[in-house]
C-alpha cells in the first residue's frame, strides 16, 4: 500500500516551481530510480531464497529450484523471461559480491545501468575477484560517466585475472552471428554481432562507399547509400 501511494504522490508533484527547482527535482527523481533498482535487487534475491526454501521442503532437487523464477521476475517487471533472468543475475551479484556498488545504487548515486556495467565487467572473475573489483571502484562510480565506469571496471578485471579476460574475449568471438527482427512500416532490423576489428572494417567500407557517392553528387543520404551498398554487396542486386 505504501509503494502504491508513492505512485499516486509522484503524479501530483508541485508544478508551481521555478526552473532551478525543476532541475533539482529531476536529479532527485533520477536518484530515486537508482534506489528503486537497488530495492528491486534485494526483493529479487529474497524471492529466490523464499521459493528455494519452500521447494527444498517439498523435496524438489536443488538444480530445479530456480525453474520459472526468471519468468516470474520478467512478468512482474514487464519484460521477457530472458530479461528477467538478467535481472536475477544482476541481483545475485549485487547482493553477494558488489556490495559497494549496491550501496551506491541504494543511495541513488548511480543508475541501474552503471551497476550493470560493473557486473558485466566482473563476469570473468571469481567471487573474491569481484569483491576486490567492487572495493577498488567504491567511491568513484558516481564521479564517472557510464563509459568511464565501463572502461575502469574492464581494466581492473583484466588486471585481476588477465587469462580469464582473454579467454572471455576468445569465447565472445565464437558467438558472432547475424539476426533479424521486424521494424514498423514493412521494415526490418538486420544486426550483425562481429569481432570489433571485422565490424570496423565493414562499417568503414560502407562509410567510404557513402562518401564516394556523396562526392559524386548522389542525391541519396549517407545512411541510404550505406544501406543500399550493404544489400548490393551481399546479394548482388541493385
Amino acid at each position: 500500500a505504501e509503494l502504491a501511494g508513492w505512485i499516486d504522490r509522484l503524479a501530483m508533484l508541485d508544478a508551481d516551481i521555478d526552473d532551478p527547482e525543476r532541475v533539482h527535482q529531476l536529479g532527485l527523481l533520477e536518484a530515486l530510480k537508482g534506489a528503486l533498482a537497488a530495492a528491486q535487487a534485494r526483493v529479487t534475491v529474497d524471492l529466490e531464497a523464499s521459493q528455494a526454501a519452500a521447494l527444498a521442503a517439498s523435496g524438489v532437487p536443488a538444480r530445479r529450484r530456480s525453474e520459472g523464477l526468471a519468468a516470474q521476475i520478467g512478468l512482474a517487471r514487464r519484460v521477457s523471461p530472458v530479461h528477467g533472468a538478467r535481472h536475477l543475475g544482476l541481483a545475485r551479484l549485487l547482493t553477494t559480491a558488489l556490495l559497494h556498488t549496491l550501496r551506491a545504487l541504494s543511495e541513488g548515486r548511480i543508475s541501474e545501468w552503471r551497476a550493470t556495467v560493473v557486473a558485466r565487467a566482473g563476469v570473468t572473475l571469481d567471487t573474491d575477484g569481484r569483491r576486490e573489483l567492487d572495493e577498488r571502484l567504491a567511491g568513484h562510480l558516481d564521479t564517472m560517466s557510464d563509459r568511464q565506469a565501463e572502461a575502469a571496471a574492464r581494466a581492473l578485471a583484466y588486471e585481476l585475472d588477465p587469462r580469464a579476460y582473454v579467454d572471455r574475449a576468445a569465447h565472445a568471438a565464437s558467438e558472432r552471428r547475424v539476426t533479424m527482427r521486424p521494424a514498423p512500416d514493412t521494415m526490418a532490423y538486420l544486426t550483425a554481432l562481429l569481432p570489433a576489428r571485422e565490424a570496423v572494417a565493414v562499417f568503414k567500407a560502407l562509410h567510404d562507399a557513402a562518401a564516394s557517392a556523396r562526392a559524386a553528387a548522389d542525391e541519396r543520404s549517407s545512411d541510404q547509400v550505406k544501406a543500399d551498398t550493404l544489400v548490393e554487396r551481399i546479394t548482388g542486386q541493385a
